[in-house]
């Protein structure tokens, strides 16, 4: 548990920093939609390095593993998205969950995988 909390740390530290780092491009004058495609590679990467790490942690069922931290991830991103946004829910932003999820469950089976590669 105190793993995942601080996984959890990390990835909010990391969304506040990459958050910055749009708006200071968005007044710089980059185009929107380069910052939000910046803002998901980012995400999604994210996503894939902590699902990694709770893969190269776990004993089996690396998938399992991504598949959770995925998923407290989203809920974090659903609420956050629930204070932020005025619209609770669209087919884009529910593809957009299903790909970061996707993203941390093949982390954790890339994980679990180079784990028992160095066994």
């Amino acid at each position: 548990m105190k793993v995942l909390l601080k996984q959890l740390g990390f990835y909010l530290l990391f969304l506040i920093l990459i958050t910055f780092l749009c708006s200071l491009l968005n007044l710089l004058g980059v185009n929107s939609t380069i910052t939000n495609f910046i803002l998901f590679i980012f995400n999604a990467l994210a996503f894939l390095v902590l699902g990694y790490k709770n893969g190269n942690v776990a004993k089996d069922k690396g998938f399992l593993h991504g598949l959770k931290i995925g998923a407290i991830m989203l809920v974090i991103l659903f609420i956050i998205n629930i204070f932020l946004s005025q619209k609770l829910f669209t087919l884009s932003l529910g593809i957009y969950y299903l790909v970061l999820l996707l993203c941390a469950t093949f982390g954790g089976m890339l994980g679990i995988s180079k784990k028992k590669d160095e066994n």
